[in-house]
């Protein structure tokens, strides 16, 4: 029984943080929605911040294991870069809660918050990485830092999260990924213009 109350407030501490932010919902709502008593919800997380950073956690964990799912079902290292990068975008738009911390500025409330996001950018950079070594490894890719590599393309992502999964149809998500991913593996410029790094 303990532990159907405990997934029930966090299932419903999520959705209502996701709609209303940290700051617009209340523990009565999230005890009333979740049909347990306040006090239920204090004995088992202490506070709504608590709650709040349990179900990030969640967010994030979900999103890892998803991501190293897709990513696990491919063989070659472009595809699993591919997938990388489409289960990536497909797996953060439902984790509302982590899309909503910058634009609730509340990483400056919660630093662990902001604790979480970073850990969560750590595993994908380490998931990027395995797939860049592995591609190098095979004679897929040419790199001469995968780390570097591996941090650039999780930043380049991250930096288009906000404004894709907010603004755009996963059609056009797919569609910029498609055009990402082959910047990425073909670069610039023309076979015969390339030049020697």
């Amino acid at each position: 029984m303990k532990q159907e109350k405990l997934e029930s407030i966090l299932d419903t501490a999520k959705k209502m943080f996701a709609r209303y932010g940290l700051r617009k919902t209340s523990m009565d709502e999230i005890a009333h929605m979740a049909r347990v008593a306040k006090a239920t919800i204090y004995n088992y997380f202490g506070s709504k911040d608590k709650v709040y950073m349990e179900v990030l956690r969640q967010e994030a964990s979900e999103i890892v294991e998803k991501i190293s799912s897709s990513v696990a079902k491919e063989s070659l290292p472009t595809d699993k870069l591919v997938a990388f990068a489409r289960a990536k975008f497909r797996y953060m738009r439902k984790a509302m809660n982590l899309l909503n911390l910058d634009r609730e500025g509340v990483e400056k409330l919660l630093p662990t918050a902001k604790d979480i996001r970073n850990k969560l950018f750590d595993q994908e950079v380490n998931i990027i990485s395995s797939i860049l070594k592995e591609g190098v490894q095979k004679g897929t890719f040419h790199i001469n830092d995968i780390l570097l590599a591996a941090k650039a393309i999780a930043h380049a992502l991250r930096g288009f999260e906000l404004n894709w999964l907010i603004q755009e149809s996963e059609e056009r998500i797919d569609h910029y990924l498609d055009e990402l991913m082959n910047l990425l593996f073909y670069g610039l410029m023309s076979k015969e213009r390339k030049i020697e790094v």
